[in-house]
């Protein structure tokens, strides 16, 4: 777990991946920082320590907190990277764009809960 510690306290992030500060929540959510935020943890989340997954539980809260009340999650059209986002072939169509951002937290989170 103090790798785990290490990385999330680490105020460069991870290179070529998120160059900050990952303790730290991005301030909005509907963006590009947010996706590349994202990718981090999902690198994290892979850790099958259950004690490590444990530390990521601030993520959890933080994407129910940002979770449509209609249950599902939109990161908006500035997260599209071109690198993980658009899942689908085009975000021409915003429940497109719905479907690949609640297809990859749902994923993550997933990751994030499970004892495995």
């Amino acid at each position: 777990m103090s790798l785990i510690d290490c990385v999330l306290q680490n105020k460069l992030g991870i290179y070529y991946i998120y160059e900050r500060q990952l303790s730290v929540l991005p301030q909005e959510f509907k963006s590009k920082e947010a996706s590349r935020y994202l990718a981090a943890i999902e690198l994290l989340s892979r850790y099958k320590n259950p004690g490590c997954k444990e530390k990521l539980g601030f993520v959890v809260e933080w994407l129910n907190k940002n979770r449509e009340p209609e249950g599902y999650w939109d990161m908006g059209q500035s997260a599209k990277d071109g690198v993980r986002f658009p899942l689908s072939d085009s975000w021409r169509k915003k429940e497109l764009r719905i479907k690949d951002c609640t297809y990859r937290i749902s994923k993550l989170m997933g990751r994030i809960s499970s004892a495995d």
